[in-house]
């Protein structure tokens, strides 16, 4: 019997990955408080995503018995590849990281939830089954590392990035389609579930919501949060002016 969606199997996964991932980030945030400490283990898990997708991709190449899908064509994929390679390779706050990292972080996220890939062999550990769930797995968890170490913070003036890196896998996809003969790359012409409307131009435009609200609710919170700062910080002030008057 092959693995289900919420069999035992995919649950245990869950399980074991929300346990890990919740005790290595307080550990991290607890005791990697200097920037070199930080910058080693984000890359490290970086390094491993990068071992992780390109397991992934040449499992998939070896099950197809066709070296062209080493390339991603998925937008899970592709991610997990830049984002891998945008930390590897860069530096914090790096403008590719202002594009990759809120597609690794909701892609990372559903997939894990609702890896529909995962009854495709009878065993859990089939090279494209476990690879395709690592690779998602550590493209959520690199991305919320980011943010715990301040390695990225998000930022609205960036939207630009978001087009130019939208543009690049149009781009990529449609290279992969009328050239390399791929049926299809990154939803341009099948949706991402059957019989749906949610092929990539109607995903980028719900895309393009959900950012605008993360980012409209992310700037009130830091701007609260900053505010709340401020006024403590005037609190004592002021206190140590009076104890001074006196």
């Amino acid at each position: 019997m092959n693995p289900e969606l919420f069999g035992w199997e995919h649950l245990t996964f869950l399980a074991i990955f929300i346990v890990l991932a919740i005790v290595s980030l307080i550990l991290i945030k607890k005791y990697a408080q200097t920037t070199k400490m930080q910058d080693i283990i984000v890359r490290c898990v970086a390094g491993l995503l990068f071992i992780f997708i390109v397991w992934n991709r040449i499992s998939i190449a070896i099950s197809h018995e066709n070296a062209i899908y080493l390339i991603p064509d998925s937008f899970c994929g592709m991610s997990s590849l830049v984002l891998s390679l945008a930390v590897l390779c860069g530096r914090r706050n790096n403008n590719v990281l202002h594009f990759i990292f809120y597609l690794a972080f909701v892609g990372g996220l559903i997939t894990i939830i609702y890896p529909d890939f995962i009854g495709q062999n009878p065993s859990f550990f089939y090279p494209n089954t476990i690879s395709g769930l690592l690779h998602h797995a550590f493209a959520f968890y690199l991305s919320i590392l980011l943010l715990c170490v301040n390695w990225f913070t998000p930022n609205y003036k960036k939207w630009p990035n978001l087009i130019i890196g939208f543009l690049a896998y149009i781009t990529l996809g449609t290279f992969l389609i009328s050239v390399l003969n791929y049926d299809d790359a990154f939803y341009i012409n099948n949706p991402i579930l059957p019989n749906t409307p949610l092929t990539v131009w109607l995903l980028c435009v719900i895309f393009a919501v959900v950012y605008t609200i993360f980012m409209i609710v992310y700037e009130y919170c830091k701007r609260k949060k900053q505010n709340t700062k401020n006024k403590n910080t005037n609190s004592s002030l002021d206190q140590i002016n009076k104890e001074d008057n006196l």
